[in-house]
């Protein structure tokens, strides 16, 4: 048949035109695709299931932020409140916060609505940007799904009670008293403000009783299912360890 181009100045030039037409394509592509979106962990737990451990150990390996008590100063200086008013509502019920705001706001009106307002709006810019895991708050009913990773952890109660005497050096009545308060005050935190059941596992996309697996284990369970899901997690985390 002969060689496509008689010309070996014109087949060079059809080469290099290919070349700059395939390079503006990519490029087009690239700024016509839609940017990958980063997803939040979101942990609920039960007091003594490990989920704050938890928290940390998949934000540190999937280089996340840990967002746990930061949410409460957020809150405190969004609101230009005393932290300590907001550590009186955080995630207990409305019934808990009007007993006790009294006595902890002198000359300011921070109510209910308003914590609950400036914490939805805390935990919606975190799930906007993404990268971040945050304990607690009633995150996973807040974000929206498609862009979260909704996690929950319990134990069974002797467990819970065992780990908060080792950790806190508690007698075990004082320790399964606490942790039977913590879990009504949660419990009531979702239901007044959600009007949801903690409890429903079909809020969650992984449910683990810690009482049967290591801490450890949940940890890498909920690493590579969120790396599974949201595969542009491990893109990055790839990028960064060549850099």
């Amino acid at each position: 048949m002969g060689q496509l181009y008689e010309s070996p100045a014109i087949a060079r030039m059809v080469e290099e035109q290919w070349r700059k037409w395939l390079l503006l394509t990519q490029q087009k592509d690239r700024e016509q695709r839609p940017p990958k979106l980063f997803p939040t962990v979101t942990i609920s737990r039960e007091r003594g299931s490990g989920g704050g451990l938890i928290g940390q150990q998949v934000a540190e390996q999937l280089r996340f932020h840990l967002l746990d008590s930061e949410i409460v100063d957020y809150v405190a200086r969004s609101a230009s409140v005393d932290r300590l008013a907001v550590e009186h509502m955080d995630e207990q019920s409305q019934r808990s916060i009007k007993e006790k705001a009294e006595r902890v706001i002198q000359q300011r009106a921070f109510s209910s609505q308003s914590y609950m307002a400036h914490l939805t709006k805390a935990i919606s810019a975190v799930g906007e940007k993404g990268r971040a895991v945050v304990v607690g708050r009633g995150a996973h009913l807040i974000l929206p799904p498609d862009r979260c990773f909704r996690v929950r952890t319990i134990a069974p109660p002797e467990v819970r009670i065992q780990r908060l005497c080792a950790h806190a050096g508690l007698p075990p009545p004082e320790a399964e008293r606490m942790i039977t308060e913590t879990d009504r005050q949660r419990t009531q935190f979702i239901q007044e403000n959600f009007h949801q059941s903690d409890g429903n596992p079909l809020l969650y996309d992984l449910v683990i009783n810690t009482g049967e697996i290591a801490i450890e284990t949940a940890s890498e369970l909920i690493v590579k299912a969120v790396l599974a899901r949201f595969p542009q997690v491990h893109e990055t985390k790839a990028e960064a360890a060549k850099i």
